[in-house]
């Protein structure tokens, strides 16, 4: 059968995170930063009855369109759509797409199993549908199939928190008033021990391409980087016993983790000096790389380089 899809652009990395005003003060005043409340996308209530109103926080960097979800408000009829985390952590990220019901019927043709937003198994014959939208579809794969989640949904129906589904978006300049001097996004980092399993649904079904293979000395992986519509993935394979990177790995065993997101940056001594008088403590720093303690920074390991990934011409 012939699929006639595109994946247009990343959709959101989703952090799950135990108190949604911490990650929103950590935002602004780490990244200066300001959050729209999930809210401002959602329908009025009578056309979403029932449906959590402050489960959310989205807000954009650079080119990353970044969500937080508390998972315990995100919860309908007495059911959890995600289970409540005990530690902070990145979940999943996804794609807008063009050919959204093609791209579903490929992903059954490979094995692939996928959910609603209520953790209903999709059949064949029906893709699964937003919640509140019934005639709207969306996706979510179960990682047991996919390493990670991925949620997908319809490039047309991405709402206006997404700033770049605004045709005349460009990246914005580094501004003079941000305290990381970001340029856009590097890469995210994927850790798994099944290599094959991510190539095949970032390379095989979704149409990426390997720009990028060799050793990842701060992480100790050996990485592949796969560039995918407007983002980079680092496939990470952990090598070193007891590294940060294995034992994070195996907290997610026996799924995937998604680990990271990496920055380019302009100033890397400004980063430095930043964090520092934000008392985040770091991981990792060379003359190229700073890596923040994750337990000061939202559960997160950010990264933030001088570096581009190899054969990165994105930007």
């Amino acid at each position: 059968m012939v699929h006639n899809y595109r994946i247009v652009r990343m959709l959101h990395p989703t952090h799950l995170v135990l108190d949604l005003d911490a990650a929103e003060k950590f935002l602004l005043e780490v990244f200066g930063r300001k959050c729209d409340k999930i809210e401002a996308y959602l329908p009025p209530p009578d056309k979403a009855p029932g449906f959590p109103r402050d489960y959310s926080i989205t807000t954009m960097i650079a080119d990353v369109w970044f969500d937080c979800i508390d998972p315990r408000k995100y919860v309908v009829d007495d059911q959890h759509f995600i289970e409540p985390v005990d530690q902070p952590h990145l979940l999943g990220t996804g794609w807008a797409v063009e050919g959204i019901r093609d791209l579903y019927q490929r992903f059954m043709d490979s094995g692939i199993r996928s959910t609603d937003q209520r953790n209903r198994i999709g059949t064949r014959d029906r893709i699964p549908q937003v919640q509140f939208t019934p005639k709207r579809p969306i996706f979510l794969t179960l990682p047991e199939s996919t390493g990670t989640r991925y949620q997908v949904s319809p490039a047309e129906y991405i709402g206006k928190l997404d700033a770049r589904t605004d045709p005349s978006w460009k990246l914005p300049p580094v501004s003079a008033d941000d305290p990381l001097s970001i340029e856009f996004c590097s890469h995210h980092t994927i850790l798994t021990k099944n290599l094959e399993r991510q190539t095949h649904v970032l390379v095989d079904i979704c149409g990426g391409k390997i720009i990028h293979t060799g050793r990842n000395e701060i992480l100790k992986t050996d990485s592949t980087y796969v560039l995918l519509a407007d983002a980079i993935y680092e496939l990470g394979v952990p090598y070193e016993e007891g590294s940060f990177a294995m034992n994070d790995l195996r907290s997610r065993k026996p799924l995937d983790s998604y680990h990271s997101i990496t920055f380019k940056v302009q100033d890397l001594a400004k980063v430095e000096k930043h964090l520092r008088d934000k008392k985040i403590r770091l991981i990792h720093q060379d003359e190229t790389t700073i890596v923040t303690d994750p337990s000061d920074a939202i559960g997160i390991p950010w990264g933030f380089t001088t570096k581009r990934v190899p054969n990165d011409s994105r930007y």
